[in-house]
Parts: C-alpha cells; structure tokens; sequence
C-alpha cells in the first residue's frame, strides 16, 4: 500500500478551526463527564474490555496507528479507553479480551487489593494472551476484581511492557464518585462533591487526560504487526512530536464527543461554564512527560491529587492545609489531580454585561455580593470598561470575538469574519505552557490545547448526566464486521448469476433464451451493457441473495470498476415484483466520492437518510451493516485499513435479504454477508 492510499483510506473531512467550533457551539455541554457505568446489577459494575488496534485522525490531516482498549468485544477501540464511572463502596469487575498479537493487561494506580484471576502470569499482573497473527477473533484474558474505596481521579493502563503499550494507547480513567453523590439530572448542581467534604462542592466537571505520541514507533510496530514480526521497539528512542488531550489535538479536542468521523477518539475537551459555577478540572498524566497545563482567565486551587485530598479540613484530620491555588497544573506524569477553577469577573472593575444603556439589566446581591441570577459581581455593576474602544476599522478581531466586549452580547464582525462566538461567550485558552505541545508535528495550531467557554447564564448548558452508558443514547460505533463469503462469481460466464440469487430474467427465446441484466462474466457479478440483454440492465439492476437474514445484517463487496451507483441493498422484504424489485429496502449508494444511505417504501422512490464522505477506488470493499435499531453503519477497505465512513439512521427495524444494484457495464466481485 502506497502512503497515499494509506491516507485516502483514513481520511475522512477536513478540519479545521473554523468547522470545530461551528460543531462545537451547536453541540451540547454535559456536567458530568461522559463515562460508562458498565452492566450494573446493584452496585456490582461488570466491565469487558478487548485490546484492539485501529487507526486515529491528528489535526495535521494524518492518521496514525494506534492501540487502545474498546467497550466489549464488538467495538471498535478507543483512545484513550473508555471512562469507567463507579461509585465508592462499589464491586468493579473488568473482564479483558486481546485481539493484539502480544499480551496485554490491565493495572489500576490508586485502588487496593486488586485481585487478578484467569488469564496468564505476567510480571505485574496477569494477563491476556496474544491473539494468533492476523486473526480479529478476541482472547479472553484475566479478569481484574476490586472494591472502589476510595473516591477520585483515577487512570488504568497496560502492565504489560508498559513503556511501548501505554506509548501505544492502552489507557485509560476511572472516576469514582462519593457516596452519596449528587447525580440530579445531571444540571448544575449545588450539593455536588468531589469528596466527602463540602469544600469539594462543585457545579460541573470536565477530565483532561494529557497524553503524548511518537509516530514513528507506531508506526514501526505497524509494520512489525502486519509483517507476522516479533513487536520489538527500542522505547529510549521514543521522542515525542504529538500531543494529546483525551485522545485528541487542537483544534479537534473542541469538537463534539461522538462525532462520526473520529469514530476512535470520542471524547472532546471543551469545558464550558456560566459564571460563578465551579469547575471540578479531573486531571490525569497519562503520559511519559511532565506538561505544564496553563488554564487562562483565573488560578485554579488543587483540591486532591491521586484520588487522595489535599486539605486537612476535608477528610485528613491532623494532616496541613496544602491546597494552595495556581495558575498552571503541573501534571506530573502518572500523577492525577482535582482542581476547583471558578470564573466570576469580580474586581474586573467594569460590569462584565455593560452598562445599563447598552444592556439593561439589574443587579441584585446575594450575601456574597454576586446577583442571585448572572452571578454578576454586583459592585461592578454598570459600571463603564475604562477605556476607549476603538472603531470597527481600527481593530484585529479573532475567531472568537462575538463584536462586543460584553458577555451574552454580539455586535457588528468585518466582512469575511467567521463569526465563531454566537453565543457572546467568553473564550479562554487552556494549553501546555511548554511551546512545542501546542503543535501537532510541528504544525500550528495544534497538540496540547482547548478552550474554556464562560457563558452568559440565557445559554443553557444542561444537556445530560454523562452516566449510565453514552450520553444521549449514542453507543460507540461497531467494529468492522467479520462476513462470509457468498460469492467470489470464480466460475463459467454465465447469463445469470445462479443459485442463490433472486433476480429479474426474461427468456428470450432462439435469441439467447434465458437472461439477467446482472451475470457472472470474467469470474465478477457484471451488469451487461451490450447484447440482448443490455435491455435487462438499461437501467441498471437488482439481485437479492436467498435466504433472509435476520435483524442484524451486513453485506459488501469489492469495486472491479469503479461506477457510480453501484448500491448494497439491506433489508429487503415484500412481494418481489415483476420486475424483480423488493418495495422495502435500504439501499447504501456510491457515487462521487459520496455515500447515499437511502430507503424506500414502493420501490421506486428513493429518500435520504445520510450523506457519508469517501472516494473508493478498484479493489477497495464498500461494507454496510444495518442494525436491530434500523441504524445504518458504513466503511471502506482499502488493502489492510477498515475506516468506519458514518452512519446514518433509519426506520427499518426488522429482517429481510441483502443483495445488490449495478448500473449499466458496473463490474463488482467478492460479495459477503452475514449477521454480526
């Protein structure tokens, strides 16, 4: 495979700053972070975790070989892992699966008497042996035991040969939660903590997980993997030249959690706030290097660090006060942190939403001298900025400048501007101190940064609780699924394509008797453009593989030439028509560089349910797996690299057959279906 076959089959759209933050402002914010609770019964968590690998999208337009742990046995993986949600006092079961050719395992910092079962002995930990070369099929491997005691800012990573498989991307957070924890609905909320204290209340949470990369020993271990080598890296060579924030490098890290075409990296890192509410900053080094973590706009004060509080008013009786707050985390690496960061504008000495004759508004104070409301520090209110602002012409506007100086206001943007601050937020840069961190191979901007938003308190910000699963009902995306072959078309050229296949015939007597628009021709499925039998693939045609299968399906095939039109069919079901047509079917269509998920209920007309990215050349396999729920998956194969395109929703819920639509002189091979 060419490098650039390698980086067409991994891209998927173009990102930059602009389509980040246009994403991000029309996505929603959550309080809580986005974890998983795993199956719960009572409070017994049973997690399962498949070490995987795949591939990740950085922010210069490349794509890199990664490893990383993936919810249960079916998806595809994550980097960083998925974030494991427990309460204190509860029963954590992981159960660890391997697809990677070496052994993997799982340690757990912070969290006492761990108990390993299963699996084989490693030297930290036992561990899941080394799936067979090329195989997909998970191992299962040790499961882990413990009991939550403490509460906290966790990670867990691989004990085995730790410094290339963490390097790799087998990592991860756990989050534990007091007893007692204040879910609510998952809003701002005044009686959550941290802790047990009160001087961990907070009102919303974000976890910056701080991770580095040398691509080139990924992509060494790449070709060690897929050469059938022993994986065998000099890690004191390892010079990082990424930089990461949960899986992600500026400006991507602002996008949406969950967007489709980071299928491998579904957190964001967008902390988002009104003023006066407190930030809980979940902090984890996951990494090899210290990162000097600068959040702009106020200090933060360091509350706990590993899981264990810091303050002797907390829960440490006896023990000295050393919270002490700062401008700049100094993310030790292994090391995890709790810091309250709170943004109010008090003493800014200019009323933050202008003056009653821009704005008018008022100003009632609470004990604390903040409005019940805004949170508006009420002895600076209507007060003027004290100074001059200059003219339309005469200024510099950013992205991020809304064209007023005032929180919740907007204002005239020169000609051309992005317009990226709808909301008249406040924007502050949270980034590495250290330069280099903020490129992504040396590409800027880029690496180890993220905004932080203040909104004005009319931006609701209360869109889900983070827990019990994905937020909003998404699931991460599946894995590429594993199907049969049906039919490879390896046999005499025929006028139809045979047993097995319900198509569209008509007997045409001395002129050539019996004939389909779509035959086996030159051992490929070809839809004949000359001859009598042109007239049966005028307009293209459908053939469906006997028998139906079942709610879950998937189909593919591989482009011979490359013709627009060329569809998988999923789900179909009715009365076959004369003219061999299903009149309920998804059809998933290539054409231009696009994929169409389309249904119909007549089998004529045609309606959308998605538009998908990607261009697909002779040899590259189209996937597309419908599930129980009607959602519709899509991927390209291009030599050894599966890139999920999208997905796409749609009404059809049940069973039916798969099959295939050619246009005129279309030319595919190697059709595979099955159920996954």
């Amino acid at each position: 495979m060419t490098a650039n076959q390698m980086l067409n089959s991994l891209s998927r759209v173009a990102k930059t700053g602009a389509v980040a933050l246009l994403l991000c402002l029309g996505g929603h914010a959550y309080a809580l972070v986005e974890g998983w609770e795993g199956d719960k019964v009572g409070t017994v968590h049973n997690f399962s975790l498949t070490a995987r690998d795949d591939f990740i999208s950085t922010s210069d337009g490349n794509s890199h070989y990664t490893w990383g742990y993936a919810h249960g046995t079916t998806f595809a993986m994550q980097y960083p892992g998925p974030t494991l949600i427990v309460n204190q006092g509860d029963t954590v079961n992981i159960v660890l699966n391997n697809t990677l050719p070496v052994p993997v395992s799982i340690v757990f910092p912070g969290q006492k008497d761990v108990i390993a079962t299963g699996g084989g002995a490693g030297v930290l930990t036992r561990e899941a042996p080394a799936a067979p070369p090329g195989s997909t099929t998970p191992v299962q491997g040790p499961t882990y035991s413990f009991v939550a005691t403490e509460p906290g800012t966790y990670q867990y990573h691989s004990g085995t040969n730790p410094d290339l498989q963490v390097e790799m991307g087998l990592v991860g957070a756990i989050i534990v939660r007091p007893t007692g924890f204040a879910y609510g609905d998952g809003t701002s909320h005044t009686a959550r903590k941290a802790y047990q204290n009160d001087a961990t209340k907070y009102d919303r949470e974000a976890l910056f997980l701080l991770t580095e990369m040398d691509p080139a020993v990924h992509w060494a271990v790449y070709g060690q993997v897929y050469s059938g080598q022993p994986v065998q890296i000099d890690t004191t060579t390892i010079k990082p030249s990424m930089w990461f924030i949960n899986g992600r490098n500026a400006p991507d890290t602002q996008l949406d959690s969950y967007v489709y075409w980071l299928p491998t990296q579904p957190y964001n890192s967008l902390p988002r706030m009104h003023p006066g509410e407190k930030l809980l900053m979940r902090m984890i080094n996951a990494g090899r290097d210290l990162h000097p973590f600068h959040h702009h706009g106020n200090h933060a004060l360091a509350i706990a660090k590993d899981g264990r509080v810091l303050n002797a008013a907390m829960d440490n009786a006896g023990v000295p006060d050393i919270t002490a707050p700062d401008f700049t985390v100094r993310a030790v690496p292994g090391q995890t942190m709790d810091l309250i960061y709170e943004w109010t504008g008090k003493g800014i000495g200019w009323d933050i939403y202008g003056t009653v004759a821009q704005n008018p508004h008022t100003c009632v104070p609470d004990a604390q001298g903040y409005d019940t409301n805004t949170r508006e520090w009420c002895a600076d209110h209507n007060k003027p900025i004290p100074v001059v602002l200059p003219g339309q012409l005469d200024i510099s506007a950013g992205e991020h400048y809304g064209g007023s100086p005032f929180l919740g206001r907007s204002g005239s943007l020169p000609q051309g501007h992005p317009g990226l601050n709808t909301t008249g937020g406040y924007y502050h840069m949270w980034h590495s101190h250290n330069e280099k961190e903020v490129t992504t191979d040396d590409i800027f901007p880029g690496g180890m940064m993220t905004m932080l938003i203040i909104e004005p308190w009319t931006v609701d910000l209360d869109a889900g609780t983070g827990t019990g699963g994905y937020p909003g009902g998404v699931t991460p995306p599946p894995t590429l699924p594993t199907l049969a072959l049906l039919d490879n078309f390896n046999r005499t050229n025929a006028n139809t394509l045979g047993a097995n296949w319900q198509q569209y015939t008509f007997n045409y007597g001395f002129l050539g008797g019996v004939q389909a628009g779509i035959r086996v021709n030159g051992n490929q499925a070809f839809c004949t453009n000359s001859g009598i039998a042109f007239l049966n693939c005028a307009l293209g045609a459908n053939a469906y593989r006997t028998p139906a299968l079942g709610v879950s399906q998937a189909a593919a095939l591989t482009f011979s030439t490359v013709s627009n039109n060329t569809s998988l069919l999923l789900k179909a079901t009715g009365t076959l028509s004369a003219l061999g047509v299903y009149p309920n079917v998804i059809r998933v269509r290539y054409n231009g560089g696009q994929v169409f998920v389309e249904t119909t209920a007549n089998g004529a007309t045609f309606t959308s349910a998605g538009t998908l990215p990607g261009t697909f050349a002779v040899n590259d396999i189209l996937t597309a797996m419908a599930d129980a729920t009607g959602t519709v998956y899509v991927w390209k194969t291009s030599g050894l690299v599966s890139t999920l395109l999208g997905s796409a929703p749609t009404s059809f819920t049940g069973s039916g057959q798969i099959g295939l639509y050619l246009p005129p002189g279309a030319r595919v091979d190697n059709f595979a279906g099955g159920t996954p």
